[in-house]
């Protein structure tokens, strides 16, 4: 199944015979945006997890060493696989060499995981916002591009429901002890037309869990009752495998 969404994003016939469509990973001309062989090497993240925080774990928890007291306003959260190669690559690809449309093909992935867990409800899909200084410069949101697949894959609506209020150095950019305070006070919530009770917030990678965290505080702060997150990757720079 996860083969048959990289498939959508296909060029036509003509256009790929003459602009052949290079893999993000391995930047083979696959004619797709990800070649097969590099999708069976996504390093999926699959089996328990920290359930607050999407971490693998050695056995299930709902809250995990790293993440407690850092992304507690989040009730929940899915990661499709870990920042690792060839996903690092991917994304960087996503983000940096504007390959946008990566986002539905990951978006759709993404969604995967996140389905079985979702148990009938039907949340508002809504993304972590790019200041807009920032995406003049790109041209494009990544995290609002994923967030509109997910949203598509699971057959749910889609709102933009935060703004990026200030302009902050990119987390990536940051020493984990600087990026709680990049984030705090940098999101506001749109009210228009009422906040749904529940919302499933979509962002590209998952490091601390602080932007995750601050735009989930400021959603419940608004009138949001559940805040499920969805991530395409989980970065495990900020420690191990919890559950030890």
């Amino acid at each position: 199944m996860l083969y048959n969404y990289i498939n959508m994003m296909n060029h036509g016939t003509l256009a790929e015979l003459l602009f052949p469509t290079r893999c993000a990973a391995c930047g083979l001309y696959a004619g797709r945006l990800l070649c097969p062989s590099c999708t069976a090497r996504l390093p999926y993240i699959r089996g328990p997890v920290c359930r607050r925080c999407g971490k693998p774990a050695l056995y299930e928890v709902e809250e995990c060493e790293q993440c407690r007291g850092r992304v507690r306003r989040l009730d929940f959260c899915r990661a499709l696989a870990l920042y690792d190669d060839p996903m690092r690559s991917v994304i960087h690809r996503m983000k940096y060499g504007g390959a946008w449309r990566l986002a539905r093909p990951l978006g759709y992935m993404a969604a995967t995981t996140l389905a079985p867990c979702l148990e009938g409800s039907t949340p508002c899909v809504t993304h972590v916002p790019m200041h807009p200084r920032r995406k003049r410069s790109r041209g494009y949101d990544q995290a609002e591009l994923l967030a509109r697949a997910v949203a598509e894959a699971l057959g749910l609506p889609h709102r933009v429901l935060l703004v990026r209020t200030r302009h902050s150095p990119a987390q990536a950019s940051s020493d984990l002890s600087r990026r709680r305070e990049n984030v705090r006070g940098a999101f506001r919530a749109l009210a228009g037309g009422g906040l749904p009770p529940e919302v499933i917030l979509v962002d590209d990678v998952m490091t601390t869990g602080y932007t995750l965290s601050e735009c989930a505080w400021v959603l419940k702060k608004a009138g949001v009752g559940k805040v499920l997150a969805c991530v395409v990757a989980r970065d495990l720079a900020d420690g191990g495998l919890p559950g030890r």
